[in-house]
């Protein structure tokens, strides 16, 4: 159902009573936050447009299990701008776990966001559900990269749930999006990514952020999913740097007991904003 003040797109428009055990979870990506709270980006203020998400979320999503924030959290990757990020996340009220993203400083971000509610773990367990978090982040470059830490661990996570229903995040798309520019700045390893993962069937959905868009694809029947901004949105199939004129979003998955995934894509109506369309990055 469509609620007022945003606009949905269903991949499963299977409206029937949820079973008990099934999880519900928020996706918030790229919010690119500052320490400067006036801060702005392409002329939005990104703090305003996080702001305004979470108080829809809040009105309109009242039961969420917990929330997942899936990179390029802070722009300037500040103390005080993951300080700034706790802050308005604690808002949620529900467990909240964070991932970093290309604009992001891993090791800033583990020091400034740890402890309960909001969290920078790499897995979580949960309904019979495992919810890995991987981190793509290559310093000094804005492409993907899974050092041999994290696909080690992401093959133990694997190896030592294989009866959970799995979820994997990350901050860069593992698959073409058919938008040339983005498509040069994704996961530089895909290959070696997808090398662990096509071997475990309990792998049930892999989401990310990074591309500012929403996007569902399949890959040996597991759903590749990718979020909207928190703040400005890239335009679909561009060729170079776009802006897309859809307003801030977020994504919702639910996580069925029987393994399947019920998403939508929420945008908000009633948001005002300027932003600049003439540049050609950020």
């Amino acid at each position: 159902m469509t609620k007022p003040g945003c606009s949905t797109n269903n991949t499963n428009n299977d409206n029937r009573d949820l079973p008990p055990g099934s999880l519900n979870v928020l996706q918030l990506s790229d919010p690119h936050l500052f320490a400067d709270p006036e801060g702005r980006l392409l002329g939005m203020r990104t703090l305003v447009s996080l702001q305004h998400v979470i108080a829809h979320i809040n009105e309109n999503l009242p039961s969420i299990d917990l929330a997942l924030v899936t990179g390029d959290l802070v722009h300037d990757a500040s103390p005080a701008g993951y300080t700034l990020l706790k802050k308005q996340l604690s808002n949620l009220n529900t467990s909240t776990y964070c991932l970093p993203g290309n604009h992001d400083n891993s090791k800033i971000l583990n020091a400034s966001i740890s402890g309960n509610p909001i969290n920078s773990p790499f897995s979580i367990q949960k309904n019979g559900w495992s919810i890995i978090l991987l981190d793509s982040n290559l310093p000094g470059s804005t492409k993907g990269h899974l050092d041999n830490i994290q696909l080690t661990r992401l093959q133990a996570c694997l190896s030592d749930h294989p009866d959970h229903h799995t979820l994997i995040c990350l901050h860069h798309h593992t698959v073409p999006v058919k938008s040339r520019w983005l498509d040069t700045i994704m996961l530089n390893n895909a290959d070696d990514f997808f090398a662990i993962t096509d071997c475990h069937p309990q792998i049930k959905g892999i989401t990310c952020g990074h591309i500012h868009q929403s996007f569902e694809a399949k890959r040996n029947n597991v759903l590749l999913m990718g979020a909207p901004s928190t703040c400005f949105q890239f335009a679909p199939k561009s060729t170079d740097f776009e802006i897309d004129n859809k307003s801030p979003g977020y994504r919702q998955l639910t996580l069925l007991p029987d393994g399947s995934i019920i998403t939508n894509i929420f945008h908000l109506n009633n948001f005002t904003y300027s932003i600049d369309r003439s540049s050609s990055g950020y």
